[in-house]
């Protein structure tokens, strides 16, 4: 069953312009391999103070005390999720994610 979810990644904010679409254009493609689509894909806050400073992965070992967050919805099968979190994981310039699930609007109830 295809559902549909939003994903906000937290890049490294001493990336250029171009390497943080890259990034975003990266994940989009690993979504759209899996069968998935992605209607929308933005840069939500362009530098930003983090609550705490965070470590960067892999052999860089630094702390970030700003960030940039970009947005993406998309459409997946379910199963296919964790190939995504597997390809997320993986990337080196993504700080932080978070995948969220995004519910149907149930129709209002009108009260009678």
């Amino acid at each position: 069953m295809v559902n549909n979810y939003e994903y906000m990644l937290v890049l490294k904010d001493d990336l250029t312009t171009e390497v943080k679409e890259e990034v975003a254009g990266k994940i989009a493609k690993k979504i759209e391999s899996l069968e998935g689509s992605v209607p929308s894909s933005k840069l939500w806050v362009k530098e930003r103070n983090l609550a705490y400073p965070l470590h960067s992965r892999g052999a860089e070992k630094k702390k970030y005390y700003k960030g940039c967050y970009w947005l993406v919805e998309f459409s997946l099968a379910g199963d296919k999720l964790s190939d995504l979190r597997e390809a997320i994981r993986l990337e080196e310039r993504i700080l932080r994610s978070l995948i969220l699930r995004i519910e149907d609007k149930a129709p209002a109830v009108v009260p009678a």
